[in-house]
């Protein structure tokens, strides 16, 4: 009888601990859609991490993103700045949904389509807490490669950098807005 008491109290341990690791706050922020209309502007930097430069007039902008599959979304952005409609591969990681080209986008951002395996290689430096977002990386891309978005989950936002190019140089438009 006792053995039958300690066994029903761990189990009641247990599903306990799995319940309030089940409703984590990075979780719940996670399983939201990124679907939706974000509100924002767009601002210019002659690099991709540099400083923000002003734009002249009004720099106000949108992106309308939906979702085709589980795996895919549409965006469309557009502002006095811009108007484009592109497809974004998106991977779920932590409080965040990173995003990556696809398609013919993909080949002439990185020198490659996707599924060909140009990547680092390998497993090692993933272990076996491994994402979708990691593997990509691990499986897709070698050190260096950028990505110019994503969303942040916690703080309902996207962002998005599009590499401008204007003779031999370049310059990046980034887009900020914040979900309606």
């Amino acid at each position: 009888m006792k053995t039958k008491n300690i066994f029903n109290l761990s189990l009641i341990i247990l599903v306990g601990t799995l319940v309030i690791v089940s409703c984590s706050k990075s979780d719940q922020a996670t399983n939201q859609s990124v679907e939706g209309t974000y509100a924002g502007s767009f601002s210019t930097s002659n690099t991709l991490k540099g400083a923000q430069l002003a734009l002249g007039g009004d720099v106000k902008g949108t992106a309308v993103v939906n979702m085709i599959n589980s795996k895919q979304i549409q965006v469309h952005c557009f502002g006095n700045a811009m108007d484009s409609t592109f497809i974004l591969d998106i991977y779920n990681y932590g409080d965040s949904m990173k995003v990556c080209l696809t398609g013919n986008d993909f080949k002439n951002q990185y020198g490659h389509m996707m599924g060909q395996g140009s990547g680092m290689g390998g497993t090692s430096m993933m272990g076996n807490n491994s994402t979708a977002w990691a593997q990509h990386m691990n499986q897709e891309h070698k050190a260096g490669d950028v990505h110019f978005g994503g969303f942040n989950m916690l703080n309902h936002d996207f962002d998005y950098t599009f590499k401008q190019k204007a003779g031999s140089s370049s310059a990046f438009l980034k887009f900020h807005g914040n979900k309606q």
